[in-house]
């Protein structure tokens, strides 16, 4: 296991990016208000009908966002998704605090209805930020970092929020911590309107963004193209449904089992939050290579507990339990999140995240009226054993293919080349993979001139290997692995300032101008970099002229 000191030095790192902390922090409220609205709404709902009713409104709060998620998403590529992101967090808000009326005034009908619109928001809340963050965070290690922090966090709204609400349901009614949930996301919103992007890598660019229909499905197409894909997303359905299945039994368990209350329901739930804060710790262990077998194994870990709940059906049990099941909830997320981002072209990304929650959102949905159907038809602690079988007998029948994915979409070693050079250093992790993939190899033999001074210049060159001799009006340096040039004619618009010529047989990347610019000019440190490094360079071209 690892320390809890690296847990805080990942999110610490991750938290020192601003724009980053502000997103993490509106995420924070957000989870905690949909989780205190999920124990409220499950008491709300079985105070009014039984069990039954506590999968009417499971299937309501989330079906609607399962049909409409999927679409709604595309709006997160067309437009900027800090600015998406925002109004999602309003309407949540919107939505809590008419909830809190409805729910004051007894109706039921009203507060179902709201149930859904809440449903709807914080569903594309997830989308919208996960698609966000590859342009916040600037390295494929921060990235992680980002996730890890949003896996945490979620697990502290898993906690905090149903915790809250047990204990304010028992001391007042459920129309308190709807109100509570509203003002929640309303500082959320506060937050995300201070939120900036640079550089908006491709949103909006692809030929599909004329047609609306074309852009509707452009994240069904994603998936359908890629087996890995199709076999990511299919595995998260899964994992939703039994997740959906055990929203219902915890009620069930707590009602049925252990002779509690409302304020079981609360702590049954918060301790799936406190078990996600230790798989936060074991997810900081996961780096660039292996992201799909790790998920697979989260996956198992997610069900066998479920499973042991049936052998020892005792309060302090289960919460251990649900604990293992919650540490592996964080520990998936990260892992399937993080490699979706990877999968994905970043233009793409809102929409099929979009799709992949609307499907998770029907997966929980379908698996809040599966489960009171499997409890009257088997009992409750048979229904645990057959809920708790599902996701590892799915993993083990897809290890195999979990492991090629792996193989497939490690990251590019180009990246760790990119982050080595100081203009492009300050770049988004999604900007980094664009520069990446538009690379081009440039094999030059000693003795053999690569740019010439007096030239017009059309490429910006990184080494990767080799050793070049710059000649800049007479003073000479010695570029290696890592080492760049050919900045200055770029970003100054003038001839070529050196003659760079290869000393030893060497390996360059070259990047066009027009790429080059578009990565540079559009981020504000990168570029402040760019200039400071042509500055210092001239200076020096200069003094040594002089």
């Amino acid at each position: 296991m690892l320390e809890p000191r690296r847990l805080v030095s990942a999110i610490g790192a991750s938290f020192r990016n601003e724009n980053v902390r502000r997103v993490e922090l509106a995420w924070g409220a957000a989870i905690a208000a949909e989780w205190a609205h999920f124990v409220a709404l499950g008491v709300f709902a079985y105070e009014q009908g039984g069990t039954a009713a506590v999968g009417v409104a499971g299937l309501v709060r989330l079906l609607p966002a399962a049909a409409v998620a999927p679409f709604a998403a595309s709006f997160g590529d067309r437009f900027r998704r800090e600015r998406f992101l925002l109004v999602l967090t309003l309407l949540g808000a919107g939505a809590l605090a008419a909830s809190a009326a409805a729910a004051a005034a007894d109706n039921r009908v009203l507060v179902f209805a709201f149930a859904a619109l809440v449903g709807l928001a914080v569903t594309l809340i997830r989308p919208a930020l996960q698609a966000l963050l590859p342009s916040l965070a600037r390295t494929p290690e921060e990235l992680i970092a980002s996730n890890g922090a949003t896996s945490t966090i979620e697990s502290l709204g898993t906690l905090i929020g149903p915790v809250v609400a047990g204990v304010f349901v028992s001391v007042a009614d459920v129309a308190g911590v709807f109100a509570l949930g509203a003002g929640a996301l309303a500082l959320g919103a506060v937050l995300l309107a201070r939120v900036r992007v640079e550089n908006r890598v491709g949103l909006g660019t692809e030929p599909d963004s004329h047609s609306l229909k074309r852009m509707l499905a452009g994240g069904f197409r994603t998936v359908a193209r890629s087996g890995s894909a199709r076999l990511v997303v299919a595995l998260i359905v899964a994992q939703t449904f039994v997740r959906g299945c055990l929203n219902v039994l915890i009620v069930v368990a707590s009602f049925q089992v252990f002779d509690g209350g409302a304020a079981q329901v609360g702590y049954l739930t918060a301790a799936i939050g406190a078990g996600g804060l230790i798989g936060a710790i074991g997810a900081m262990a996961l780096r660039g290579g292996r992201l799909a077998a790790p998920f697979g194994l989260s996956l198992v870990f997610w069900g066998v507990p479920i499973t042991l709940m049936a052998v020892r059906p005792y309060f302090a049990a289960a919460i251990v339990l649900l604990a293992i099941v919650g540490a592996a909830n964080s520990f998936e997320d990260v892992a399937v999140f993080t490699l979706l981002q990877r999968l994905v072209p970043n233009q793409m990304l809102t929409r099929v995240l979009g799709l992949v929650w609307g499907l998770a959102m029907g997966g929980v949905a379908i698996g809040s009226i599966a489960a009171p159907a499997l409890v009257r038809a088997v009992g409750p602690r048979p229904a645990f054993v057959a809920v708790g079988s599902v996701l590892p007998l799915l993993a083990l029948l897809a290890y195999r293919k979990l492991t090629a994915i792996d193989r497939s979409v490690a990251p590019a070693p180009e990246l760790d080349l990119i982050e080595r050079v100081p203009l492009l250093a300050p770049l988004s992790i999604a900007t980094k993979e664009q520069v990446a993939a538009s690379l081009l190899p440039v094999t030059v033999a000693a003795g053999e001139v690569v740019i010439q001074a007096g030239d017009a210049g059309d490429r910006f060159y990184i080494v990767r290997d080799g050793e070049l001799d710059i000649d800049a009006g007479g003073h000479h340096t010695t570029a290696h692995e890592a080492d760049y040039f050919g900045e200055i004619a770029l970003l100054r618009d003038v001839p070529r300032t050196a003659t760079v010529k290869a000393a030893l047989d060497s390996n360059l990347y070259a990047l066009l101008r027009a790429d080059f610019l578009s990565a540079v000019t559009g981020h504000t440190a990168a570029h402040a970099a760019g200039e400071a490094i042509a500055e210092t360079r001239l200076k020096r071209t200069r003094a040594h002229s002089g």
